[in-house]
């Protein structure tokens, strides 16, 4: 490419909603990679990093502080430059900016970092065409203008619409963001898989003269972002493996897939966008944290996800539910119960267009879904933060210290029972700890 770019892989909007300065108005309207109708309030006299009030939080840039069946993160998000109102915005002021917390896993240090510069990669389609990566990204930037708009009404209470076109784009940004992570880029360009997906994948580049593996993984990307949802819904019949009984057969059906995506891929973005809609609301007193990990982070059994998690705010996360519990059937499969259990689950009202409406024939792209916000106790708040902090990530953002150490000391209290790789997080809880005591000091003394 010839200019060096930064690509988000958790959209900018969904950043800014992690940072002081940012506060939502009801009348916003969302554009591609847009924070949304906001005000912004100066955070600081220096630059990111120094020094400043943080709602009464004093820190600056020194401040103290392989997936596992039944949690992580599927290892198989956005553009540079906001836009508002269609036009993109004019730097009025250079200086404003919007500042969150990132702790920094493998440095074991907290600091400020503005979010142009954070959850991202430097030059993300490097080896690429030039006009291959701008198209892409022209196409991701509309599904994100109506993810962004659904997004913005979760955060700000308007009520919960989607018409059945918006429904599949929504889900479809989801799909996507989730297959756009680092984790998943890099496990492609660092070509690793066990030895019976990396045979898979060769057989996907003899039979589609694609050279090397990390080519597979934007070839998969170009192929989702410009084939329209009914078309891969239609590729994904191909892999119906009727008549299958066991893994070995579900093996052999899948072996003779050939086809445009590798059959991997295929499967993981049927599965995500079959799966139904739900919008979690963090009790009061409660914050969900942000990672590197949490689009797409999963809960599940033996392969099979329950819920799929997609962090959109401190407050709201989406949440992809697996769609046998949509028709009550989770129970005969045999696997574990979920943590979370089935009370947290909400079918939408829908609104049909034809009427009366006898079957999948009548569905129309005009049927309208409405949600339902469901508030989720705190202790499963927790309990979703202890998911995003098992999953190997390399960042953590979060905006409440109190509700990050009540995080932190149940992950701590559960994940010699629960969890996989069980880490200690001493720092990053004495910071936190560290703060929480430096507040109430100066409550005592003001």
């Amino acid at each position: 490419m010839s200019q060096d770019q930064f690509h988000h892989y958790i959209p900018r909007f969904i950043l800014k909603s992690f940072s002081d300065n940012f506060q939502l108005k009801p009348s916003s309207i969302f554009s591609p990679n847009a924070s949304g109708n906001f005000t912004e309030v100066p955070f600081s006299k220096g630059p990111v990093g120094s020094k400043g009030n943080s709602g009464g939080d004093s820190v600056g840039s020194n401040r103290k502080g392989n997936r596992r069946k039944s949690s992580g993160i599927n290892k198989r998000d956005s553009r540079e430059g906001d836009k508002e109102g269609g036009h993109e915005a004019k730097e009025q002021n250079p200086i404003i900016d919007f500042p969150i917390y990132v702790y920094r896993a493998l440095e074991k240090t907290i600091a400020q970092s503005d979010v142009s510069r954070v959850y991202g990669l430097q030059n993300m389609y490097q080896d690429i065409a030039e006009v291959d990566s701008m198209r892409f990204e022209k196409e991701l930037a509309k599904l994100e203008c109506t993810s962004a708009t659904f997004i913005h009404k979760i955060r700000s209470g308007e009520e919960l619409l989607l018409t059945r076109t918006q429904l599949a784009d929504f889900k479809r940004f989801l799909a996507i963001m989730t297959y756009r992570s680092e984790c998943r880029r890099e496990q492609y360009y660092e070509c690793r898989f066990d030895i019976m997906t990396l045979l898979s994948i060769r057989k996907h580049m003899s039979q589609n003269n694609i050279d090397r593996v990390q080519d597979v993984w934007f070839e998969n990307l170009k192929w989702i972002i410009k084939t329209p949802h009914d078309e891969i819904i239609k590729e994904s019949s191909a892999l119906d493996p009727k008549g299958v009984k066991t893994p070995m057969d579900t093996m052999f059906a899948l072996s003779k897939y050939k086809g445009p995506i590798h059959v991997a891929e295929l499967m993981d973005y049927y599965n995500l966008v079959c799966n139904y809609v739900c919008v979690w609301q963090a009790e009061e007193g409660s914050e969900f944290i942000l990672t590197d990990k949490c689009f797409g982070a999963f809960e599940g059994d033996m392969g099979v996800c329950f819920h799929n998690f997609y962090v959109v705010s401190p407050k709201y996360v989406v949440v992809l539910v697996n769609r046998l519990y949509m028709w009550d059937l989770m129970k005969t499969t045999g696997l574990r119960k979920s943590w979370f259990g089935d009370e947290l689950h909400a079918n939408p009202d829908v609104i049909y267009t034809k009427k009366p409406m006898r079957g999948a024939e009548d569905f129309t792209p005009t049927d309208v879904f409405k949600y339902k916000r469901i508030v989720v106790p705190k202790e499963k708040v927790y309990l979703c933060n202890s998911i995003l902090l098992d999953a190997s990530p390399k960042y953590i953002t979060y905006k409440s210290d109190i509700s990050m150490y009540r995080s932190l000391r149940y992950y701590d209290k559960t994940k010699e029972d629960l969890f996989t790789f069980k880490y200690g997080y001493h720092v990053l809880k004495r910071e936190v700890l560290a703060n929480l005591k430096a507040k109430v000091n100066r409550t005592h003394c003001s």
